[in-house]
C-alpha cells in the first residue's frame, strides 16, 4: 500500500488536530520583561519570574512539564492513552445503558401485567398508581427502551 506524501501529512493532520479537541487545563504563563510590557504565552517563560494562569481549553501546553523533564511527548503514547480512554468510556456507558434497559423492560412489563400497581410515593406512604400515572409510566418506559436498548442491528 503506497500513500502519497500529502496523503500522509493529512492523515497525521487529523489525528493530532483530534486529540486536542478534547478539553483540557491549559497553563498560560504572564510575566513583565525589563521595559515593564506585559507578556502572556502558553510556552514556558525563560527564568522564574512568571505567574502561571490556568484555564481549559482544547490545547494543553506542555511547555512546563517538558522543560522540568527535558523530553519530548510521545504522539504514539498519547494516542494509545486517548484510545483506551475512548474504549473505556464506552464500556462504562454500554454496562449503564444494559442495566437501564433491563429496568425500563421490567418497567413495562410490570406496568402491563397488572391493573393495580402499588409504589411509593414521595412521602414515604405505599399506594396505588392511578390510571393516568400508569400510562405516563408506561410511556416514559418505552421511550427508556428506545433510547437504552440496542436494536438487534446495532448489535452486528
Amino acid at each position: 500500500m503506497n500513500f502519497s506524501y500529502p496523503a500522509i501529512i493529512v492523515l497525521w493532520s487529523a489525528v493530532i488536530f483530534s486529540i486536542n479537541v478534547i478539553a483540557k487545563e491549559t497553563a498560560i504563563y504572564r510575566w513583565v520583561d525589563e521595559n515593564n510590557v506585559v507578556h502572556f504565552s502558553q510556552n514556558l517563560p525563560k527564568g522564574t519570574n512568571y505567574t502561571e494562569l490556568t484555564t481549559f481549553s482544547s490545547f494543553t501546553s506542555k511547555g512546563k512539564a517538558l522543560a522540568e523533564t527535558g523530553k519530548s511527548a510521545n504522539i504514539d503514547q498519547q494516542i494509545s492513552q486517548y484510545e483506551q480512554e475512548q474504549a473505556e468510556v464506552i464500556a462504562k456507558n454500554k454496562e449503564i445503558a444494559d442495566k437501564n434497559c433491563k429496568a425500563a423492560k421490567y418497567n413495562v412489563t410490570t406496568l402491563d401485567s397488572f391493573d393495580e400497581v402499588m409504589f411509593t410515593d414521595a412521602d414515604g406512604k405505599d399506594r396505588a398508581m392511578t390510571a393516568k400515572e400508569k400510562k405516563e409510566k408506561l410511556a416514559l418506559s418505552k421511550k427508556h427502551i428506545e433510547l437504552y436498548c440496542q436494536k438487534e442491528n446495532d448489535k452486528k
